[in-house]
């Protein structure tokens, strides 16, 4: 478990690093501001992976207050202001390829955490993971969306306003 939570700082810290380095290079502000949030969001991972392992070290039995995984409360429009700040259609090769690599790494967290879950045999520490992967799914879906509004606009909308198609 401890070289489990090891790679997984490791994980959360070069995510960080992705984020807040790739934000420096996008044009899009709605970009920007997405990879910034998800930068800052990983803080609270790695802050909470390095109180569980140096626990863990010392004691070696999860506690109820260690499985607890409560992110600090953030914008519920993150997404949505990022788009009004982003202009549909308007995603540079940077800005999309920033998006691709940070859905891929979202991927992978999501199924490391899930891996973890599964493997353990500590309800407390299966919750964790459980909760990780859930809030690292919802990274995923945010950067889909938005790269799916700056490459197709049109297919964003028809999905969005679950639109129909009337035949004449």
């Amino acid at each position: 478990m401890l070289k489990a939570l090891k790679d997984a700082i490791q994980m959360e810290v070069d995510g960080r690093q992705f984020y807040l380095e790739a934000a420096k290079k996008v044009s899009n502000e709605g970009v920007r501001q997405i990879l910034e949030y998800l930068a800052e969001s990983e803080v609270y991972h790695i802050q909470k992976f390095q109180e569980i392992y140096e626990n863990l070290q010392k004691e070696n039995h999860w506690t109820e207050e260690l499985a607890e995984f409560k992110p600090p409360k953030s914008e519920p429009y993150v997404c949505v202001l990022a788009m009004t700040r982003a202009g549909e259609g308007t995603g540079g090769k940077d800005d999309l390829e920033a998006l691709r690599t940070g859905i891929r790494m979202e991927e992978c967290a999501i199924d490391y955490y899930t891996k973890l879950a599964r493997e353990t045999n500590v309800p407390l520490a299966r919750r964790f993971f459980i909760s990780l992967a859930h809030e690292e799914r919802g990274h995923y879906m945010m950067l889909l969306d938005l790269h799916n509004y700056l490459s197709d606009p049109e297919d964003w909308f028809y999905v969005k306003q679950m639109s129909h198609v009337d035949g004449a």
